[in-house]
């Protein structure tokens, strides 16, 4: 049943989110300020169902996912991997033969409505992210007049979860999954190649919640740090060796208290959509 696939799949990934060594994100090697890995596998667990309840539209099913997560833990723990996975589960549910995982998530994304808007606006205002600041027009204090699209197109120039919106998810289509699928053909491990996806967009696209949460040259500087070490990583055939150094970015970035967040976000559905191939 695609339904219970889509479930396992989910929460398959989720285990990697926590599994795979991502500097400057909550792991089994260590936690984040007050959050542990058992926190997002939690998450994990009680989001899963809501995400993949047949005959919800979109935004329905990221509100339910939301508010499963926020019952069962109080922080925000999830909220951007929701944002990412519950259109691409959306486009595998609505699925027509023949057609594209790509054009059934176009098609997914081309009927969203104000509806949609209001109940993610109500879902984000619930998980309560940081960072998100204020914005004239469509902010999210206020009840939006615009449908989902275009908000994430508005948000777009800050925030790389609302540009896969836009931009029918590039970055996962073409970056992340390439990139997790050589890893993953040439490692045979998928923690490590989930680190190799993390550590690509790290150092080719500056983290949007970094950017926000502090300013654009820091977003920079971390992503500048981690290019010289991202290339000899993904171009080595034993990526174990460099465990060690990335334990070290990630007790600095966590001491300074700098998540990656976003990167880990697009780093899961770039697995996940790579996964979904399999169904």
């Amino acid at each position: 049943m695609l339904r219970q696939r889509l479930i396992d799949l989910y929460r398959h990934v989720c285990r990697l989110d926590v599994r795979a060594l991502k500097p400057g994100n909550v792991g089994l090697h260590s936690g984040f300020g007050d959050l542990e890995a058992g926190d997002f596998l939690r998450s994990a667990e009680v989001s899963a169902d809501p995400l993949m309840e047949p005959g919800h539209e979109l935004g329905e099913r990221i509100l339910q996912a939301v508010q499963a997560t926020r019952q069962a833990v109080n922080s925000n723990t999830n909220l951007g991997i929701i944002l990412l996975l519950a259109p691409l589960i959306q486009a595998m549910l609505e699925k027509q033969n023949g057609l594209s995982l790509e054009s059934s998530l176009a098609a997914v994304l081309r009927k969203v409505t104000v509806q949609d808007t209001k109940k993610v606006y109500q879902a984000i205002r619930l998980a309560n992210p940081g960072g998100m600041g204020r914005i004239n027009y469509q902010d999210l204090s206020e009840e939006p007049t615009v449908n989902l699209l275009n908000t994430m197109k508005i948000a777009a120039s800050w925030d790389r979860v609302a540009d896969q919106y836009s931009s029918n998810f590039y970055d996962i289509f073409y970056f992340g999954m390439p990139r997790y699928n050589a890893l993953y053909a040439r490692w045979q491990d998928q923690c490590w190649a989930t680190t190799g996806v993390f550590l690509g967009y790290l150092a080719r696209f500056p983290d949007s919640l970094i950017e926000r949460k502090y300013d654009v040259l820091k977003a920079r500087e971390i992503s500048d740090m981690i290019i010289p070490l991202e290339k000899e990583f993904c171009r080595s055939d034993v990526p174990g060796r460099y465990e060690a150094q990335l334990l070290k970015i990630d007790g600095h970035l966590k001491r300074d208290r700098i998540n990656p967040g976003t990167t880990a976000d697009l780093t899961i559905a770039s697995v996940f959509a790579a996964g979904l191939r399999w169904l």
